[in-house]
């Protein structure tokens, strides 16, 4: 016997939304971005990305509050297209020479900024569809954020 779906109304895949970004945001904050940091040879490259750990932390704070906005538990959600991100990165990078590392671990940071965008862009659909003017707005702060740290890690690529 299948479970029933608990996904029912627009509001419902919202806060479905919101979860997966509550998980995005701190697994990039507790995990990917400091190791990230760590494993970066390239010192411009480290501080791009060492800027936005901070950014993170606003960014799960904006999350937070977008539950508590519509009256929801800020609760996290399975986000297996950041897993697969991760997995994909650790996989290759024992392939790459060590003077492109800082290229490769560029393309990495880039790809889970496109896979932010992305899930911001739909929640934020979804908030206006639903009428959440405050979760749309918290959620405006991060994608914006989010689009300004790709663009410096694009430049970063240009570079390296």
């Amino acid at each position: 016997m299948t479970t029933p779906p608990h996904i029912e109304t627009q509001r419902d895949l919202l806060v479905a939304q919101l979860g997966k970004l509550l998980t995005v945001e701190q697994t990039l904050l507790k995990r990917v971005l400091p190791q990230l940091v760590r494993e970066i040879t390239d010192e411009q490259l480290k501080r791009v990305v060492a800027g936005h750990v901070e950014e993170t932390r606003g960014h799960v704070g904006n999350v937070q509050e977008a539950f508590l906005a519509l009256g929801a538990v800020p609760a996290g959600e399975p986000a297996p297209g950041l897993d697969g991100l991760v997995l994909e990165r650790h996989a290759k990078v024992g392939d790459v020479w060590p003077e492109l590392r800082p290229a490769f671990d560029c393309a990495a940071a880039m790809g889970t900024e496109h896979y932010e965008i992305n899930a911001y862009e739909a929640a934020i659909r979804l908030a206006h569809a639903v009428g959440a003017e405050e979760v749309e707005r918290l959620l405006r702060a991060n994608l914006e954020q989010e689009i300004a740290a790709l663009e410096k890690l694009g430049a970063q690529a240009d570079r390296l």
